[in-house]
């Protein structure tokens, strides 16, 4: 409990956490009013182009998988980071000299943060779209809405173990989120333009796995198990990527 508490005092005595958790949310809510007022229920025969009644509420918290999760683990990686550029981590490490639970701390308060920020812009997301757009399908309470309110913040908390795990193996926070960033936002994708091979590879990429699981057959992509298995596969991998970096920090100088 008292490292619990020890790094909730660093979290919240640094700006960045606040500027990074508070533009997530305010990225997503904005993009899910510019959302709403365009997109309206059908009242009569849909003409071409306009959308029609009943749509996917995925299609209001768009922001929350684009701007909230990936903002979310940016402050999870600067809080690791952090300590090794300013020199903290050494004090954390001679309180706690067996280290590894000064870093599940670290780790289990961020992975909540980032699930309960996630929660948060789902839940504002879905209700203000719904009441721009007269969309009674999107809420964060029942149906899909509810699927999606529980789902995309497990994702978002298993992201944040592995980019984690990454910022304790890198130790420094342009690399870890100039690598983080180019994984999951261009490398996962570019994997399927490889000949012969490409598409059979990108089906085992884990952030691809992660967003079906999250997000539905609409992003399936070259998946070709289903949502659960999709699931345990992105589970594994963050898992894995966070234990590796936990033994790097057990081996090596702070």
């Amino acid at each position: 409990m008292n490292l619990l508490k020890s790094e909730w005092i660093k979290a919240t005595t640094t700006k960045s956490m606040y500027w990074l958790y508070g533009l997530g949310i305010a990225l997503a809510v904005g993009l899910a009013i510019i959302i709403g007022q365009f997109e309206q229920p059908s009242t009569g025969e849909p003409m071409a182009g306009e959308p029609g009644g009943g749509s996917d509420p995925l299609f209001a918290i768009l922001g929350v998988s684009v701007f909230t999760v990936t903002l979310a683990w940016i402050a999870a990686i600067v809080a690791v980071t952090g300590e090794y550029r300013y020199h903290t981590v050494k004090a954390t490490f001679l309180t706690t000299p067996s280290r590894w639970p000064a870093v599940l701390a670290k780790t289990a308060l961020f992975t909540v943060m980032t699930m309960v920020v996630t929660a948060v812009a789902v839940i504002i997301s879905l209700l203000v779209a719904g009441a721009l757009s007269g969309q009674d399908s999107w809420t964060p309470f029942s149906g899909d809405g509810l699927g999606y309110l529980l789902r995309f913040p497990v994702y978002a908390g298993l992201g944040t173990i592995a980019v984690m795990g990454l910022a304790y193996i890198m130790r420094n926070a342009a690399g870890t989120i100039s690598l983080f960033l180019v994984w999951t936002l261009a490398l996962e994708g570019m994997v399927a333009l490889i000949p012969r091979v490409g598409q059979d590879i990108a089906g085992w990429m884990p952030f691809a796995n992660g967003d079906f699981w999250t997000q539905g057959e609409s992003v399936r992509g070259n998946i070709t198990w289903g949502e659960w298995s999709a699931f345990a596969w992105f589970a594994a991998v963050c898992v894995v990527l966070w234990i590796v970096g936990l033994v790097i920090v057990q081996r090596r100088d702070a």
